[in-house]
């Protein structure tokens, strides 16, 4: 017997995605016993006729002051009835009709907790938005396990993990439910959180979606900005290691810049400035005026007094 799933998608005014998205859902094997959640913040577009249209899919409303990428998903796992919970970005396209059989196939071992599937870039990505995807999310798969290296405690680097597509069981989730309080990388917080409770993590590169974006440098300051306040509260991260955290990539990113796209180098020197000025403020977010920190970050509601006093509703505590 099938597996039964259930797909889960945070949205706000997602109808220039949704008849693609949901047309691309119909097309996998699995669509007749896999339901669609969207989890949407007051959308004010076509995404709520969209979604009442469509057979399989049900909208699930939640308020925009409430909405947390943690707190977003919960409430899709809270009201799902799969056994296993697939996660979707509402910008994310899944490619070809096997898309969903594959990022399904690691479950087949009992081991496995959760499982994220490879990114591609959509064809009007920037060299350095398809430079960062190529490397992160690359053509061969891998498995890390649920057992902490060398008995040292999981970073960063070890719980790499994406909700832009992702599996997960259900019961886990439950059990080890994403951070409600965070800005974001909740992803990287659960894949840690069951890798410490000993399930295994796979990266599946046979399951693709399409990716990416188009971020001004104002932008890109906010998104590392957040992504590494986000890593202190998870990690308790020091700006020494987000440095050594992307020492690995930082040399391969400029070298592939230079060599194959040179007529991008100088906006490339722009684009670093912005992005290690973001970590770097980032770091300092816990000692900043509020005020200060919500000029710096791409989630500026994170920082306003009445979502940080809002009452989630059942399954989640008040931040």
């Amino acid at each position: 017997m099938p597996v039964r799933t259930s797909i889960v998608i945070p949205t706000l005014n997602a109808g220039r995605y949704l008849p693609e998205l949901l047309a691309a859902f119909d097309a996998q094997p699995r669509a007749p016993e896999t339901e669609i959640l969207l989890i949407d913040s007051a959308s004010d577009d076509e995404t709520v006729g969209l979604a009442d249209s469509h057979p399989r899919t049900r909208l699930l409303p939640i308020p925009q002051e409430a909405f947390t990428h943690g707190y977003a998903r919960n409430v899709g796992v809270r009201n799902a009835r799969g056994e296993i919970v697939i996660f979707l970005s509402q910008d994310a396209q899944p490619v070809g009709d096997d898309w969903q059989d594959a990022l399904l196939a690691p479950f087949g071992d009992d081991r496995v907790g959760a499982a994220f599937c490879r990114q591609v870039p959509y064809p009007d990505a920037n060299p350095i938005e398809r430079t960062f995807i190529e490397y992160w999310f690359p053509p061969h798969g891998r498995t890390t396990h649920g057992t902490a290296p060398n008995g040292r405690e999981f970073r960063f680097p070890d719980v790499f993990f994406s909700n832009v597509c992702s599996a997960a069981r259900r019961e886990l989730i439950l059990l080890h439910p994403f951070d409600e309080r965070i800005i974001m990388s909740e992803d990287q917080q659960f894949a840690r959180d069951i890798l410490r409770a000993g399930h295994d993590v796979v990266y599946t590169c046979e399951a693709e979606v399409r990716h990416s974006h188009r971020y001004s440098l104002r932008q890109i300051f906010q998104r590392y900005f957040d992504s590494a306040y986000s890593l202190t509260c998870i990690f308790g991260h020091t700006l020494g290691e987000s440095v050594q955290a992307g020492r690995g990539y930082l040399p391969h990113e400029a070298k592939t810049i230079l060599t194959r796209y040179p007529a991008w180098f100088p906006y490339y020197v722009f684009y670093f400035a912005a992005k290690g000025m973001g970590v770097i403020a980032g770091h300092t977010a816990p000692r900043l005026p509020r005020r200060w920190a919500r000029a710096c970050s791409m989630h500026k509601r994170y920082w306003d007094d009445p979502w940080q006093h809002h009452p989630t509703p059942p399954g989640g505590d008040a931040p």
